[in-house]
């Protein structure tokens, strides 16, 4: 096996040393000097084998004791405090609580109910949360006061104070119906619910640039709509697709989307961010913008836009990445996209070490790590294996042949990462989420070009629409709502294909994480050991992984 992905980044021994540090701090506590001073040590040791050359796996394992216990004594600082078992089984109260908007999941608009996550600015002693901790509120209102609510603007960054109901989150191992959105709350550090019940008063509006993103949000948003019918259904997954608001969508369609592994589409991520970069990045190369200048022109427009869709952790991640690699390009240095992954990861952890529990941190890493580690150098092999016209010189090739050519690349291509990134999302699929879906594969394949396509319409829509070109916009939302329509029916008929998903109930979580581990630590020893390998010895890690979802599937039958 060839690489194509360079994996000898030093950074990866940080990034282990602070998945271990957070993983070790969220579970057991240990004496700060103590852990500071023999990572002290530690260091000393590193800096002192460096200098030899024969002696770089000691001086890998000092560096990543020392690193770890580093980041043991930093999570034991910075990781929230999970509230003891105890408070979580006393009933439901009634607190006044200064809170901060974080993140609206539930504007209000459809059900004058706006819900979402705050922080917590102040509450009284016997309230059982504490200042800083994160709640989920919904601030569901009785009649005489629902007209408030139609009045208010619910935004990030507002800061309220009301009176409301404040209920624990059960821990997902102590509830028999164990609920999917309970158990995202608790992995992002939520443990209370507030329902709000009584009047409510605004302490401080949000400031300037929380405005302006959320008015240009709607601006976006009736953008995207010009030419739609009232409550357009097609309408309603473009908005959602290119600001991901989910909350667009309905529940048949949510669910469709979830159980054939696509609902990915719908949150602003790494192929939202990817492509939208490309657009940019073409247009200012098309306006002879120079490579070096083009990041700093680029990147702040890829920022405002996080930040208007709401500047969610998987559009932060997504963002960081992108601005590592491509920043790059302005400072002449080698582009790698493992180091820029494993730099967005770092400085993510170090932001909110609380991310690491976080499913959609876990996902989105998982799959772009084993497309960079699997998905590419499958790519190079198929395409070398599957030549077409070999005997022929490609200058001699006519028009019919180099299409032919360039479509079997693509396809190959598709098929590389589709696979890879099924390969890293099924262990988690079917140990948290209780399904597999075998037909991801293919309807990933079929979908990623078409949503490219969606997503580089409504940015070309959206620039229409800001220099005055209405009619245009509309047009392009026009071609957007048919490639939706064609994409909604591909997920349509793969959800009725027989073997598409696959219940299944009770797989271990632990296997779930044991497959993963096993299979990104066979694909790093692979890229180590690549030029002693021969090509078949790269169908090890799909056979690792497919091996234990099969076992774990029959056990639990």
């Amino acid at each position: 096996m060839t690489p194509t992905t360079q994996v000898r980044a030093p950074i990866l021994s940080l990034l282990l040393g602070l998945l271990l540090g957070l993983i070790l701090a969220r579970h057991y506590t240990a004496p700060l000097p103590l852990l500071l001073c023999v990572a002290f040590s530690g260091s000393v040791a590193a800096l002192r084998l460096a200098r030899n050359e024969s002696l770089q796996w000691q001086w890998m394992l000092c560096f990543l004791i020392s690193t770890t216990l580093c980041c043991w004594a930093y999570g034991q600082l910075r990781l929230p405090k999970a509230p003891q078992a105890y408070n979580l089984t006393l009933p439901a109260r009634e607190a006044q609580l200064a809170i901060e908007i974080q993140r609206v999941m539930q504007p209000g608009v459809r059900y004058g109910k706006p819900s979402g996550i705050a922080r917590v600015l102040d509450a009284p002693t016997t309230s059982r949360i504490h200042t800083d901790d994160q709640i989920y509120f919904k601030l569901t209102l009785p009649p005489e006061l629902a007209e408030q609510t139609a009045q208010l603007n619910i935004q990030r960054g507002l800061q309220l104070q009301t009176t409301g109901v404040l209920t624990p989150i059960l821990p997902s191992a102590t509830t028999s119906d164990k609920d999917d959105f309970e158990t995202y709350l608790q992995s992002i550090g939520v443990h209370y619910r507030f329902d709000r019940t009584g009047p409510l008063q605004i302490l401080r509006a949000p400031v300037a640039f929380d405005r302006f993103c959320a008015a240009m949000n709607q601006r976006f948003q009736a953008t995207l709509r010009l030419g739609a019918p009232e409550n357009s259904e097609l309408a309603n997954v473009y908005v959602a697709m290119l600001l991901g608001r989910k909350i667009e969508l309905s529940k048949a369609q949510i669910e469709r989307y979830r159980m054939t592994g696509t609902m990915h589409f719908f949150a602003i991520s790494g192929l939202h961010i990817g492509v939208i970069a490309t657009v940019i990045a073409q247009f200012l190369l098309l306006i002879r913008v120079p490579r070096a200048v083009a990041p700093w022109i680029g990147l702040p427009l890829l920022y405002f836009y996080v930040e208007i869709t709401g500047g969610t952790p998987s559009a932060i991640r997504a963002f960081l990445m992108a601005a590592f690699f491509w920043s790059s390009f302005a400072c002449q240095r080698q582009r790698s996209p493992f180091s820029a992954l494993m730099c967005s990861a770092i400085l993510v952890l170090i932001i909110d070490p609380n991310q690491l529990w976080s499913l959609g941190f876990q996902l989105s890493y998982a799959v772009v790590l084993s497309i960079l580690l699997f998905g590419l150098p499958l790519h190079q092999v198929l395409t070398g294996r599957c030549q077409p016209y070999q005997w022929l010189p490609e200058q001699d090739w006519n028009a019919r042949q180099r299409a032919f050519a360039w479509s079997l690349d693509k396809v190959l291509l598709l098929f590389a990462i589709s696979f890879s990134a099924w390969l890293a999302s099924t262990p988690l699929s079917a140990g948290l989420f209780g399904f597999v879906a075998p037909g991801a594969i293919l309807l990933n394949m079929l979908l990623v070009y078409l949503v490219a396509i969606v997503i580089s319409g409504g940015v070309i829509s959206l620039t229409c629409s800001g220099t005055l070109l209405s009619g245009l916009a509309e047009f392009i939302n026009h071609s957007a709502w048919t490639v939706i329509y064609l994409m909604d029916h591909m997920v349509i008929f793969c959800a009725q294909l027989p073997g598409a998903i696959l219940p299944s109930d009770g797989f271990s979580t632990a296997l779930s994480y044991t497959a993963l581990c096993v299979y990104f630590a066979i694909l790093l020893w692979l890229h180590r050991c690549a030029a002693r390998l021969q090509g078949h010895a790269m169908w090890l890690p799909p056979l690792v992984i497919i091996s234990i979802v099969i076992t774990g599937l029959v056990v639990i039958d």
